[in-house]
């Protein structure tokens, strides 16, 4: 009877814990925890994510399994703010978004929570399956596409911060991150990222990245990021 009792007791105050924590953190059960040993010695870095969601998306099919990640650019000349981007995906009539943006200053927004479907990837296959957008995580960086205008330190910064802790979260390898440009059933006009994107700096970024760091997610409203610009950036690692 007692080992029962007490397995009992602690049933209900962990549903009371989860019920208490669902009420305060809504969105943070949509975001799985890290896929790391608790015993993980790596040094901590906060990544601050502005928390602005889109209208344009909706539910991945059933038991999906989240394994690839797409990187976009926003083919937006003379824009620089993840802000101006956000505010197009926040636009119902679009029709489009992206679960992150990254600014040229770092800045990243967070439009589509992970757990969610957001439109990026369109009409697209990949290694055999169609639909990308069902089992992809897509992530936009400001940038003309010219093959000119610099994808910035800051911008691959805050992309190897991010991309190493959604590996962590999910079942993502390396062969499984792409560019749009591969994924889409028009790549001769979706040619994203730019030419001038530097895949091995970015990749070889994540692997030193994953060696050395675990990142803690920092969600925060616009209102509380107000004003603290320069405390969202990622401050130089050593990659």
């Amino acid at each position: 009877m007692f080992p029962a009792l007490v397995f009992a007791l602690a049933a209900g105050l962990c549903f009371l814990g989860l019920t208490q924590f669902t009420h305060l953190h809504p969105a943070a059960i949509a975001t799985p925890a890290p896929l790391v040993s608790p015993v993980d010695q790596r040094a901590s870095v906060t990544l601050p994510l502005i928390q602005e969601f889109s209208p344009n998306q909706d539910d991945r099919p059933a038991n999906e399994t989240i394994d690839t990640l797409i990187i976009h650019d926003t083919e937006s000349p003379g824009v620089s703010k993840a802000q101006t981007i956000a505010n197009f995906f926040l636009n119902p009539s679009s029709q489009v978004s992206a679960h992150y943006i990254i600014g040229k200053d770092g800045e990243i927004i967070q439009c589509v929570l992970d757990g969610k479907r957001a439109w990026h990837a369109g009409p697209s296959h990949y290694r055999g399956r169609t639909r990308v957008n069902d089992f992809s995580i897509g992530i936009e960086l400001v940038n003309a596409q010219t093959g000119k205008d610099p994808f910035t330190d800051a911008q691959y910064n805050s992309l190897i911060a991010l991309t190493a802790d959604l590996m962590d979260r999910f079942p993502i390898r390396y062969d499984h991150i792409t560019g749009h440009h591969n994924v889409s059933d028009y790549p001769t006009i979706k040619r994203d990222p730019a030419k001038n994107f530097s895949w091995q700096r970015y990749l070889d970024g994540v692997r030193k990245f994953r060696t050395t760091y675990v990142v803690r997610r920092e969600p925060l409203t616009p209102e509380a990021a107000r004003g603290r610009l320069a405390s969202l950036i990622l401050p130089p690692l050593k990659l």
